[in-house]
């Protein structure tokens, strides 16, 4: 196994192929998600470890997370959440401070100033005492010059490329 321990935050819809690779490649998951049991039941994922919480209510978050995460500390955390979720990240970084727990943050690239945004992130992760990789999302031109959202694979296969490759990475164009 390359990892001993996956946590996972944001994996279960876009990302769902991208958590049951994590699966194939980690000792132990950890799938945080509103209602986990029945996402993991959906993704296919029987020994993951389920933590249902919704990251939009911090402290609920915070104190369903913590206990797993005390448990089966992280040595890899993917984190898709949009800026709102800026008092659950930063709660999960309190709780791996000093751990040298690698993070991959995924980041849409739509919300505008998404590299200032990549910045922060990474100065907070590296205080935190950890080591951090971006992926940011943007678009695919298509021939007729048009553009496109990416497909959830594509979006799965970047984060994958990211995890594999320890180097940010954007996928499509921004």
């Amino acid at each position: 196994m390359e990892f001993k321990t996956v946590l996972v935050v944001g994996g279960t819809g876009m990302l769902a192929k991208a958590t049951r690779y994590l699966a194939d490649h980690a000792s132990q998951l950890i799938l945080v998600s509103r209602d986990s049991l029945a996402t993991a039941k959906r993704l296919g994922l029987s020994s993951a470890n389920c933590v249902s919480a919704d990251w939009t209510t911090v402290p609920a978050f915070l104190a369903a997370t913590k206990p797993t995460i005390d448990r089966f500390p992280p040595d890899l955390i993917i984190l898709w959440m949009h800026e709102s979720g800026l008092g659950a990240r930063l709660g999960l970084l309190d709780m791996v401070r000093g751990s040298n727990c690698r993070i991959v943050d995924i980041h849409g690239s739509g919300s505008g100033k998404v590299l200032d945004r990549v910045a922060q992130r990474r100065l907070e992760v590296v205080q935190a005492g950890c080591r951090y990789t971006a992926v940011v999302l943007g678009a695919v031109q298509e021939h007729d010059r048009s553009s496109r959202w990416l497909t959830h694979d594509e979006i799965s296969l970047g984060v994958i490329q990211a995890i594999k490759s320890t180097s940010d990475c954007v996928v499509g164009s921004i």
